[in-house]
């Protein structure tokens, strides 16, 4: 999971809300996932890579932004989007593994847990690089579009596909992510 990059993302510095000191080493999910350390921040949540110390692997962990958290129409959307990304199996869409609610600073708090991607967002790639060649362009678009009408068969419509949005892992594959 890459979320939107935390320098120049165009969020305030309320979107920075939990930061690293609020989280990292803490828990969520009754115990089960351990915070090791942010990854990024966009305009609802923020995503943080964390052990899920039941079965030993790494994941991504979205919570709410603590201003938005006690915003009950924000609450509603973000819990739409666990529920709906959760019914997705597919090689092109990050997976949705857990959700539910915890405390959090004294707030409670919606996380989702989903499968932690290593690679680069298509974002990244135009920023810090030259635009890719045709055959790998057109490999991109169609991993997207795959992902895309997979979602769409399951009456699932993205609503924010974007270049922050996809991820190319560091095998190749694409990955579309950020439902919400």
């Amino acid at each position: 999971m890459a979320p939107e990059p935390e320098a120049g993302g165009g969020v305030s510095d309320a979107a920075d809300s939990w930061g690293d000191n609020g989280l990292v080493g803490g828990m969520v999910g009754d115990g089960r996932y351990r915070m090791t350390h942010r990854l990024g921040r966009g305009g609802m949540a923020e995503v943080f890579a964390a052990e899920d110390v039941r079965l030993g692997r790494i994941v991504a962990v979205k919570l709410l932004r603590a201003d938005l958290a006690e915003d009950p129409v924000s609450k509603a959307r973000f819990t739409r989007e666990a529920q709906s990304v959760a019914g997705l199996n597919h090689h092109a869409v990050v997976a949705v593994y857990d959700s539910g609610e915890d405390t959090v600073n004294g707030q409670t708090v919606p996380y989702i847990v989903m499968e932690l991607v290593e690679g680069r967002t298509i974002r990244d790639l135009l920023v810090s690089a030259e635009a890719p060649p045709p055959e790998q362009a057109l490999i991109i678009v169609s991993g997207v579009l795959e992902a895309l009408a997979y979602s769409h068969q399951h009456g699932i419509v993205h609503r924010d596909i974007k270049p922050a949005n996809v991820i190319i892992t560091d095998t190749g594959a694409v990955k579309v992510m950020d439902f919400g």
